[in-house]
Protein backbone atom coordinates (compact mmCIF):
# COMPACT_ATOMS: atom_id res chain seq x y z
CA UNK A 1 0.00 0.00 0.00
CA UNK A 2 2.84 2.38 0.95
CA UNK A 3 4.69 1.50 -2.27
CA UNK A 4 1.56 2.24 -4.35
CA UNK A 5 1.06 5.57 -2.58
CA UNK A 6 4.72 6.49 -3.10
CA UNK A 7 4.45 5.56 -6.78
CA UNK A 8 1.39 7.80 -7.22
CA UNK A 9 3.13 10.70 -5.46
CA UNK A 10 6.16 10.34 -7.70
CA UNK A 11 3.97 10.34 -10.81
CA UNK A 12 1.81 13.26 -9.70
CA UNK A 13 4.07 16.06 -11.02
CA UNK A 14 4.23 14.33 -14.43
CA UNK A 15 0.46 13.85 -14.52
CA UNK A 16 -0.20 17.49 -13.60
CA UNK A 17 2.25 18.72 -16.24
CA UNK A 18 0.58 16.59 -18.93
CA UNK A 19 -2.88 17.81 -17.97
CA UNK A 20 -1.91 21.50 -17.88
CA UNK A 21 -0.09 21.63 -21.22
CA UNK A 22 -1.63 24.49 -23.22
CA UNK A 23 -3.85 23.57 -26.14
CA UNK A 24 -2.93 24.80 -29.58
CA UNK A 25 -5.04 27.49 -31.25
CA UNK A 26 -6.13 24.91 -33.84
CA UNK A 27 -7.31 22.38 -31.25
CA UNK A 28 -9.19 25.11 -29.34
CA UNK A 29 -10.78 26.32 -32.57
CA UNK A 30 -11.94 22.81 -33.53
CA UNK A 31 -13.32 22.31 -30.03
CA UNK A 32 -15.17 25.64 -30.26
CA UNK A 33 -16.67 24.65 -33.61
CA UNK A 34 -17.88 21.37 -32.08
CA UNK A 35 -19.47 23.00 -29.04
CA UNK A 36 -21.00 26.16 -30.53
CA UNK A 37 -22.72 27.32 -33.70
CA UNK A 38 -20.76 29.60 -36.02
CA UNK A 39 -22.55 32.04 -38.33
CA UNK A 40 -21.06 34.52 -40.76
CA UNK A 41 -21.33 36.24 -44.09
CA UNK A 42 -18.34 35.75 -46.37
CA UNK A 43 -16.68 36.73 -49.61
CA UNK A 44 -15.23 33.92 -51.71
CA UNK A 45 -12.40 34.70 -54.13
CA UNK A 46 -11.28 32.03 -56.61
CA UNK A 47 -8.18 32.58 -58.72
CA UNK A 48 -6.54 30.47 -61.41
CA UNK A 49 -3.04 31.07 -62.76
CA UNK A 50 -4.26 32.16 -66.20
CA UNK A 51 -7.59 33.72 -65.28
CA UNK A 52 -8.93 36.79 -63.53
CA UNK A 53 -10.09 36.25 -59.92
CA UNK A 54 -13.80 35.63 -59.41
CA UNK A 55 -15.54 36.97 -56.32
CA UNK A 56 -18.82 35.75 -54.83
CA UNK A 57 -20.74 36.49 -51.63
CA UNK A 58 -22.39 33.95 -49.35
CA UNK A 59 -23.29 33.03 -45.81
CA UNK A 60 -22.60 30.04 -43.60
CA UNK A 61 -23.99 28.38 -40.48
CA UNK A 62 -21.91 25.56 -39.02
CA UNK A 63 -21.75 23.35 -35.95
CA UNK A 64 -19.26 20.49 -35.80
CA UNK A 65 -19.36 18.68 -39.14
CA UNK A 66 -22.86 19.95 -39.97
CA UNK A 67 -23.35 23.08 -42.03
CA UNK A 68 -25.57 25.25 -44.21
CA UNK A 69 -24.10 27.41 -46.99
CA UNK A 70 -25.80 29.82 -49.36
CA UNK A 71 -23.61 30.57 -52.40
CA UNK A 72 -23.88 30.87 -56.20
CA UNK A 73 -27.67 31.31 -55.87
CA UNK A 74 -27.74 27.79 -54.43
CA UNK A 75 -28.27 26.41 -50.93
CA UNK A 76 -26.29 23.46 -49.59
CA UNK A 77 -26.71 21.74 -46.24
CA UNK A 78 -25.31 18.69 -44.48
CA UNK A 79 -27.01 17.24 -41.39
CA UNK A 80 -24.31 14.68 -40.60
CA UNK A 81 -25.82 12.04 -42.86
CA UNK A 82 -27.53 13.57 -45.89
CA UNK A 83 -26.22 16.28 -48.21
CA UNK A 84 -28.87 18.65 -49.58
CA UNK A 85 -28.57 21.00 -52.55
CA UNK A 86 -31.43 23.31 -53.47
CA UNK A 87 -31.63 25.38 -56.65
CA UNK A 88 -34.22 28.17 -56.45
CA UNK A 89 -33.99 28.56 -60.23
CA UNK A 90 -35.13 25.00 -60.99
CA UNK A 91 -36.86 24.46 -57.63
CA UNK A 92 -35.08 21.11 -57.31
CA UNK A 93 -33.94 19.72 -53.96
CA UNK A 94 -31.30 17.02 -54.37
CA UNK A 95 -30.47 14.67 -51.51
CA UNK A 96 -27.41 12.40 -51.52
CA UNK A 97 -24.98 10.48 -49.31
CA UNK A 98 -21.85 12.61 -49.81
CA UNK A 99 -18.28 11.48 -50.18
CA UNK A 100 -15.52 12.99 -48.05
CA UNK A 101 -14.23 15.00 -51.04
CA UNK A 102 -17.69 16.38 -51.84
CA UNK A 103 -18.03 17.71 -48.30
CA UNK A 104 -14.55 19.27 -48.32
CA UNK A 105 -15.24 20.98 -51.64
CA UNK A 106 -18.55 22.32 -50.34
CA UNK A 107 -17.17 23.65 -47.05
CA UNK A 108 -13.41 24.43 -46.90
CA UNK A 109 -13.61 24.96 -43.12
CA UNK A 110 -13.78 21.17 -42.85
CA UNK A 111 -10.21 21.04 -44.14
CA UNK A 112 -8.99 22.35 -40.77
CA UNK A 113 -9.87 19.09 -39.04
CA UNK A 114 -9.11 16.77 -41.96
CA UNK A 115 -5.67 18.17 -42.75
CA UNK A 116 -4.60 18.45 -39.10
CA UNK A 117 -4.26 14.64 -39.09
CA UNK A 118 -1.74 14.50 -41.95
CA UNK A 119 -0.08 17.92 -42.09
CA UNK A 120 2.73 19.81 -40.54
CA UNK A 121 1.00 22.49 -38.44
CA UNK A 122 2.49 25.86 -37.53
CA UNK A 123 0.91 28.71 -35.57
CA UNK A 124 2.07 32.32 -35.61
CA UNK A 125 0.57 34.99 -33.31
CA UNK A 126 0.64 38.52 -34.75
CA UNK A 127 0.77 41.99 -33.21
CA UNK A 128 -2.74 42.59 -34.57
CA UNK A 129 -4.28 40.16 -32.08
CA UNK A 130 -4.63 37.35 -34.59
CA UNK A 131 -3.15 33.87 -34.98
CA UNK A 132 -2.21 32.45 -38.38
CA UNK A 133 -2.53 28.66 -38.55
CA UNK A 134 -0.78 27.03 -41.51
CA UNK A 135 -1.17 23.39 -42.52
CA UNK A 136 1.14 21.95 -45.16
CA UNK A 137 0.69 18.32 -46.29
CA UNK A 138 3.83 16.22 -46.60
CA UNK A 139 2.65 14.95 -49.98
CA UNK A 140 2.68 17.99 -52.31
CA UNK A 141 2.05 15.98 -55.48
CA UNK A 142 -1.75 16.11 -55.30
CA UNK A 143 -4.64 17.73 -53.48
CA UNK A 144 -4.23 20.74 -51.20
CA UNK A 145 -0.67 22.07 -50.98
CA UNK A 146 -1.33 24.71 -48.34
CA UNK A 147 -4.16 25.65 -45.96
CA UNK A 148 -4.03 28.84 -43.93
CA UNK A 149 -6.58 29.98 -41.35
CA UNK A 150 -6.39 33.34 -39.58
CA UNK A 151 -8.29 33.65 -36.29
CA UNK A 152 -8.83 36.36 -33.72
CA UNK A 153 -6.60 35.07 -30.94
CA UNK A 154 -8.90 35.97 -28.03
CA UNK A 155 -12.21 34.72 -29.46
CA UNK A 156 -11.05 32.13 -32.07
CA UNK A 157 -13.30 33.87 -34.59
CA UNK A 158 -12.28 33.02 -38.20
CA UNK A 159 -11.16 36.04 -40.24
CA UNK A 160 -9.77 34.53 -43.43
CA UNK A 161 -9.22 31.09 -44.90
CA UNK A 162 -6.88 30.38 -47.81
CA UNK A 163 -6.47 27.14 -49.75
CA UNK A 164 -3.90 26.51 -52.49
CA UNK A 165 -4.45 23.48 -54.67
CA UNK A 166 -2.39 23.17 -57.84
CA UNK A 167 -2.93 26.27 -59.97
CA UNK A 168 -6.06 27.18 -58.01
CA UNK A 169 -6.14 29.61 -55.10
CA UNK A 170 -9.21 30.11 -52.91
CA UNK A 171 -9.65 32.80 -50.26
CA UNK A 172 -12.64 33.23 -47.96
CA UNK A 173 -13.00 36.43 -45.97
CA UNK A 174 -15.52 36.19 -43.12
CA UNK A 175 -17.47 39.15 -41.78
CA UNK A 176 -20.13 39.69 -39.10
CA UNK A 177 -19.13 36.35 -37.58
CA UNK A 178 -20.57 35.19 -34.28
CA UNK A 179 -20.72 32.11 -32.06
CA UNK A 180 -23.92 31.01 -30.30
CA UNK A 181 -25.14 28.09 -28.20
CA UNK A 182 -28.27 27.28 -30.22
CA UNK A 183 -28.45 24.05 -32.19
CA UNK A 184 -29.86 24.61 -35.70
CA UNK A 185 -31.56 21.91 -37.72
CA UNK A 186 -29.55 21.27 -40.89
CA UNK A 187 -32.23 19.25 -42.68
CA UNK A 188 -33.05 21.32 -45.77
CA UNK A 189 -36.71 21.46 -46.77
CA UNK A 190 -38.26 23.71 -49.39
CA UNK A 191 -41.99 23.96 -50.10
CA UNK A 192 -43.10 22.86 -53.58
CA UNK A 193 -39.58 21.67 -54.46
CA UNK A 194 -39.07 18.71 -56.77
CA UNK A 195 -37.25 16.04 -54.73
CA UNK A 196 -34.36 14.19 -56.31
CA UNK A 197 -33.25 11.47 -53.89
CA UNK A 198 -29.89 9.93 -54.81
CA UNK A 199 -29.27 8.19 -51.49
Amino acid sequence: MRKSLLYILLLLPIMVTAQTQPQTALSRFLQKMDQTTFRAKFTLTIAETAAHPQTHSGRITMRGQQFYISLFNTEASYDGKTFYIYSPETKELTMSAPTRDELLESNPLLYARELSKVCKVSEKPTNAGTTIITLVPKDQSKGVQRFELTLKTATLMPITLEVKEGASYTRITFREGKFSDDKPVFVLQRKNATIIDLR
